[in-house]
Protein backbone atom coordinates (compact mmCIF):
# COMPACT_ATOMS: atom_id res chain seq x y z
CA UNK A 1 0.00 0.00 0.00
CA UNK A 2 1.59 3.23 -1.15
CA UNK A 3 1.84 6.15 1.22
CA UNK A 4 -0.09 9.31 0.40
CA UNK A 5 1.87 11.81 -1.62
CA UNK A 6 2.88 14.95 0.25
CA UNK A 7 0.49 17.78 -0.44
CA UNK A 8 1.70 20.58 -2.64
CA UNK A 9 1.55 23.83 -0.74
CA UNK A 10 -1.02 26.29 -2.04
CA UNK A 11 0.29 29.57 -3.40
CA UNK A 12 -0.82 32.68 -1.51
CA UNK A 13 -4.59 32.93 -1.59
CA UNK A 14 -6.01 35.54 -3.97
CA UNK A 15 -7.75 38.50 -2.39
CA UNK A 16 -11.23 37.33 -3.33
CA UNK A 17 -10.62 34.03 -1.56
CA UNK A 18 -9.28 35.77 1.52
CA UNK A 19 -12.38 37.95 1.50
CA UNK A 20 -14.73 34.97 1.32
CA UNK A 21 -13.13 33.20 4.28
CA UNK A 22 -12.99 36.46 6.24
CA UNK A 23 -15.56 38.96 7.45
CA UNK A 24 -17.01 39.75 4.00
CA UNK A 25 -17.72 36.04 3.55
CA UNK A 26 -19.41 35.90 6.93
CA UNK A 27 -21.69 38.71 5.76
CA UNK A 28 -22.38 36.82 2.52
CA UNK A 29 -23.36 33.72 4.51
CA UNK A 30 -25.79 35.78 6.61
CA UNK A 31 -27.41 37.55 3.67
CA UNK A 32 -27.57 34.43 1.50
CA UNK A 33 -29.23 32.45 4.26
CA UNK A 34 -31.73 35.23 5.02
CA UNK A 35 -32.58 35.47 1.33
CA UNK A 36 -33.02 31.71 0.95
CA UNK A 37 -35.26 31.63 4.02
CA UNK A 38 -37.62 34.00 2.20
CA UNK A 39 -37.65 34.19 -1.62
CA UNK A 40 -34.27 32.99 -2.96
CA UNK A 41 -34.02 29.45 -4.31
CA UNK A 42 -30.35 28.43 -3.92
CA UNK A 43 -29.49 27.06 -0.49
CA UNK A 44 -26.68 28.69 1.53
CA UNK A 45 -25.03 25.28 1.75
CA UNK A 46 -23.57 26.06 -1.68
CA UNK A 47 -21.58 28.93 -0.19
CA UNK A 48 -20.79 27.23 3.13
CA UNK A 49 -19.32 24.26 1.30
CA UNK A 50 -17.16 26.59 -0.80
CA UNK A 51 -15.53 28.27 2.19
CA UNK A 52 -15.11 24.82 3.76
CA UNK A 53 -13.07 23.81 0.72
CA UNK A 54 -10.97 26.95 1.14
CA UNK A 55 -10.41 26.75 4.90
CA UNK A 56 -11.96 24.19 7.19
CA UNK A 57 -12.63 24.24 10.14
CA UNK A 58 -11.64 27.91 10.49
CA UNK A 59 -14.82 29.02 8.70
CA UNK A 60 -17.18 27.85 11.46
CA UNK A 61 -18.26 31.48 11.92
CA UNK A 62 -19.81 31.35 8.48
CA UNK A 63 -22.08 28.54 9.66
CA UNK A 64 -23.17 30.53 12.71
CA UNK A 65 -23.79 33.55 10.50
CA UNK A 66 -25.92 31.47 8.13
CA UNK A 67 -28.00 30.24 11.06
CA UNK A 68 -28.53 33.84 12.16
CA UNK A 69 -29.58 34.80 8.65
CA UNK A 70 -32.11 31.97 8.58
CA UNK A 71 -33.61 33.18 11.86
CA UNK A 72 -33.97 36.69 10.44
CA UNK A 73 -35.50 35.45 7.20
CA UNK A 74 -37.82 33.11 9.09
CA UNK A 75 -38.96 35.92 11.37
CA UNK A 76 -39.70 38.17 8.40
CA UNK A 77 -41.66 35.55 6.50
CA UNK A 78 -43.52 34.44 9.63
CA UNK A 79 -44.56 38.06 10.24
CA UNK A 80 -45.72 38.51 6.64
CA UNK A 81 -47.74 35.29 6.86
CA UNK A 82 -49.25 36.38 10.17
CA UNK A 83 -50.48 39.60 8.57
CA UNK A 84 -51.73 38.07 5.29
CA UNK A 85 -51.16 34.34 5.02
CA UNK A 86 -52.66 33.85 1.53
CA UNK A 87 -50.53 36.65 0.05
CA UNK A 88 -47.35 35.40 1.73
CA UNK A 89 -48.03 31.85 0.56
CA UNK A 90 -48.66 33.06 -2.99
CA UNK A 91 -45.34 34.92 -2.95
CA UNK A 92 -43.48 31.81 -1.78
CA UNK A 93 -45.28 29.70 -4.37
CA UNK A 94 -43.73 31.87 -7.10
CA UNK A 95 -40.20 30.92 -6.03
CA UNK A 96 -38.66 28.63 -8.68
CA UNK A 97 -39.21 24.90 -8.11
CA UNK A 98 -41.80 25.35 -5.36
CA UNK A 99 -44.81 23.11 -5.93
CA UNK A 100 -48.25 23.25 -4.30
CA UNK A 101 -47.89 19.68 -3.04
CA UNK A 102 -44.98 20.84 -0.88
CA UNK A 103 -47.35 23.03 1.16
CA UNK A 104 -49.49 19.96 1.83
CA UNK A 105 -46.42 18.01 2.95
CA UNK A 106 -45.46 20.82 5.32
CA UNK A 107 -48.96 20.97 6.80
CA UNK A 108 -48.98 17.21 7.36
CA UNK A 109 -45.56 17.44 8.99
CA UNK A 110 -46.69 20.16 11.40
CA UNK A 111 -49.79 18.17 12.35
CA UNK A 112 -48.00 14.87 12.90
CA UNK A 113 -44.59 15.97 14.19
CA UNK A 114 -45.02 19.52 15.47
CA UNK A 115 -41.93 21.71 15.28
CA UNK A 116 -39.68 18.70 14.79
CA UNK A 117 -41.01 18.73 11.22
CA UNK A 118 -38.54 21.56 10.57
CA UNK A 119 -35.69 19.19 11.31
CA UNK A 120 -36.90 16.44 9.02
CA UNK A 121 -37.80 18.92 6.31
CA UNK A 122 -34.23 20.20 6.27
CA UNK A 123 -32.94 16.67 5.70
CA UNK A 124 -35.59 15.74 3.13
CA UNK A 125 -35.04 18.86 1.05
CA UNK A 126 -38.27 20.73 1.74
CA UNK A 127 -37.40 24.45 1.68
CA UNK A 128 -37.41 26.16 5.07
CA UNK A 129 -39.43 29.05 3.64
CA UNK A 130 -42.46 26.77 3.31
CA UNK A 131 -42.36 26.02 7.03
CA UNK A 132 -41.95 29.72 7.82
CA UNK A 133 -44.97 30.75 5.77
CA UNK A 134 -47.20 27.93 7.09
CA UNK A 135 -46.04 28.09 10.70
CA UNK A 136 -48.51 30.82 11.86
CA UNK A 137 -51.29 28.30 11.26
CA UNK A 138 -49.77 25.89 13.78
CA UNK A 139 -47.54 27.64 16.32
CA UNK A 140 -46.37 30.94 17.80
CA UNK A 141 -43.55 33.02 16.34
CA UNK A 142 -41.40 32.61 19.46
CA UNK A 143 -41.63 28.82 19.39
CA UNK A 144 -40.96 28.72 15.66
CA UNK A 145 -37.88 30.92 15.89
CA UNK A 146 -36.54 28.97 18.87
CA UNK A 147 -36.77 25.79 16.81
CA UNK A 148 -35.11 27.34 13.77
CA UNK A 149 -31.40 27.35 14.81
CA UNK A 150 -31.21 23.62 15.45
CA UNK A 151 -33.16 22.79 12.32
CA UNK A 152 -30.97 24.98 10.12
CA UNK A 153 -27.65 24.19 11.80
CA UNK A 154 -28.02 20.42 11.36
CA UNK A 155 -27.77 20.44 7.57
CA UNK A 156 -25.44 23.44 7.42
CA UNK A 157 -22.93 21.69 9.67
CA UNK A 158 -23.29 18.38 7.89
CA UNK A 159 -22.65 19.82 4.42
CA UNK A 160 -19.89 22.15 5.60
CA UNK A 161 -18.11 19.35 7.47
CA UNK A 162 -18.39 16.85 4.62
CA UNK A 163 -16.92 19.25 2.06
CA UNK A 164 -14.20 20.34 4.45
CA UNK A 165 -13.20 16.81 5.40
CA UNK A 166 -13.22 15.51 1.82
CA UNK A 167 -11.23 18.52 0.61
CA UNK A 168 -8.63 17.92 3.32
CA UNK A 169 -8.43 14.23 2.45
CA UNK A 170 -8.00 14.95 -1.27
CA UNK A 171 -5.23 17.44 -0.52
CA UNK A 172 -3.30 14.86 1.52
CA UNK A 173 -4.04 11.80 -0.61
CA UNK A 174 -3.47 13.27 -4.07
CA UNK A 175 -1.45 16.41 -3.34
CA UNK A 176 -4.20 18.58 -4.78
CA UNK A 177 -4.28 22.33 -4.45
CA UNK A 178 -7.40 24.35 -3.81
CA UNK A 179 -7.64 25.34 -7.47
CA UNK A 180 -7.88 21.64 -8.37
CA UNK A 181 -10.72 21.13 -5.88
CA UNK A 182 -12.99 23.81 -7.28
CA UNK A 183 -14.10 21.83 -10.38
CA UNK A 184 -14.93 18.89 -8.09
CA UNK A 185 -16.90 21.22 -5.83
CA UNK A 186 -18.81 22.64 -8.81
CA UNK A 187 -19.53 19.19 -10.24
CA UNK A 188 -20.95 17.95 -6.94
CA UNK A 189 -23.44 20.81 -6.76
CA UNK A 190 -24.40 20.49 -10.43
CA UNK A 191 -25.20 16.82 -9.86
CA UNK A 192 -27.05 17.52 -6.59
CA UNK A 193 -29.26 20.20 -8.11
CA UNK A 194 -29.84 18.26 -11.33
CA UNK A 195 -31.13 15.35 -9.25
CA UNK A 196 -33.13 17.54 -6.84
CA UNK A 197 -34.78 19.70 -9.47
CA UNK A 198 -35.39 16.68 -11.67
CA UNK A 199 -37.17 14.93 -8.80
CA UNK A 200 -39.31 18.02 -8.14
CA UNK A 201 -40.28 18.49 -11.79
CA UNK A 202 -41.14 14.82 -12.23
CA UNK A 203 -43.05 14.55 -8.95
Amino acid sequence: MSAPRPASPDPPSPRWQQALVGFPGICVAFLWSAAEATFFFLIPDVFLSLVAVFQWPRTWKHVLSAVGGAVLGGALLFHLASVDQPAARAAVARVPFIRNRMFDEVDRGFRSQGLSALLWGSIEGIPYKLYAVQAPLFTSEVRFLLATPAARALRFLLVWSCFGCVAGWLRKQFALRTIHLLPIYALVWIVVYAFYWGRILSG
